[in-house]
């Protein structure tokens, strides 16, 4: 992509290797009519692929056998109305893109926040799959940050993927930002008409103005993939953990101390019942990310940078990593809430903590 294209109110920009997506429409479907109208004219791979003959054949068999379970997933009609607006763009079938949307949910392996005694917020955060997986989406997607502003709702941004109308990380115009994991290794438990977790994370970012309202959502909200949120507050100076379940929530305020660290496990002794057990990886890192947080007085971007570039156990994985940066990290960046700034890395290859740079991109939050 070369320069800057708009449709409508939005726009999208390419800043040193990061595609910057700016979304400024009345209402959901048009927020997908500007996103899919965008990436269709900067030639995006992912539609290629996705229009790909091959591809649509092999997604039409995944949708015929998983659609039986998608219809139990609890979809908001915005948020089915922002899928049309992609699909009218692309051309792509509604269907498909509902399957991407909600057969896999993306979310990360590492997490951290750090309150400076200045009430300077840091989140930082890596993006684990495995290594095939990671491989394959840099082939096909860059680094993608949208910002989205719609009447009514909080204007929020956060780290994205084309198509990927849910969210796993983020942050909003009244502070709040959140980090989302995977719960591995749980009980299986499938509840109908329970909220899809991405979205769960999108409804926080659009409606809540503090941690009150992060716990009335969930609580109004189940999910129906167990997942932890990592929520901090820039305003209320404090950070917690959001934990779900199909059938159970747990919300943990953290206040003796200036840090907090999330990984694949619950950490509360209300959740950890779900747990059939739990991963050596998921406690290999959060015994890392607690070692080099528990003796600082202060974090700068730069050191929060330096955290997730943590290999110390190796960058092996099985199902998770040991280390907070493994082979299969395709995403890497920190949040700066103070001057609401966004540090990601532009690397094309995983994992992308140790590859490329990580450039500033400042939203208008």
């Amino acid at each position: 992509m070369i320069g800057k294209l708009t449709f409508s109110n939005s726009y999208l920009e390419s800043i040193k290797g990061i595609d910057c997506l700016y979304l400024n429409e009345e209402n959901h479907y048009k927020i997908g009519l500007a996103a899919g109208t965008l990436f269709t004219r900067s030639d995006y791979k992912m539609i290629k692929l996705l229009k790909n003959p091959f591809v649509k054949i092999i997604l039409k068999i995944f949708y015929s056998k998983y659609k039986t379970r998608l219809r139990t997933i609890r979809l908001p009609q915005e948020y089915q109305e922002e899928l049309r607006g992609y699909s009218d763009a692309t051309g792509i079938s509604y269907n498909h893109i509902l399957l991407v949307n909600l057969i896999y949910e993306i979310r990360g392996c590492s997490g951290f926040a750090f309150l400076n005694s200045d009430g300077a917020l840091i989140v930082g955060h890596n993006t684990d799959v495995s290594k095939i997986l990671a491989k394959f989406i840099l082939r096909y997607a860059k680094p993608l940050i949208s910002n989205v502003t719609i009447p009514g709702k909080n204007k929020f941004v956060h780290v994205s993927l084309p198509f990927f109308v849910g969210v796993a990380n983020g942050f909003n115009e009244k502070g709040i930002a959140v980090s989302s994991h995977d719960a591995g290794d749980v009980y299986t438990k499938v509840i109908e008409n329970n909220a899809s977790a991405a979205f769960l994370i999108r409804m926080v970012l659009e409606k809540a103005q503090n941690i009150n309202d992060v716990s009335r959502i969930a609580q109004n909200n189940f999910s129906y993939l167990p997942c932890i949120i990592l929520v901090a507050s820039e305003q209320e100076r404090k950070f917690s953990i959001l934990e779900v379940y199909p059938s159970d929530f747990s919300l943990t305020t953290v206040t003796n101390r200036s840090w907090i660290t999330v990984t694949n496990h619950y950490q509360s002794d209300k959740m950890r019942q779900y747990h059939k057990a739990i991963k050596k990886g998921s406690m290999d890192r959060i015994e890392c990310l607690q070692q080099v947080l528990s003796g600082k007085n202060g974090l700068s971007v730069k050191e929060a940078i330096e955290v997730l570039k943590d290999h110390r156990n190796g960058l092996r994985r099985d199902v998770t990593g040991y280390s907070v940066t493994n082979i299969g990290t395709f995403q890497s960046f920190v949040f700066n809430m103070a001057k609401r700034e966004i540090y990601i890395s532009n690397g094309n290859k995983p994992p992308v903590s140790l590859h490329g740079d990580f450039v500033k991109i400042s939203t208008s939050l």
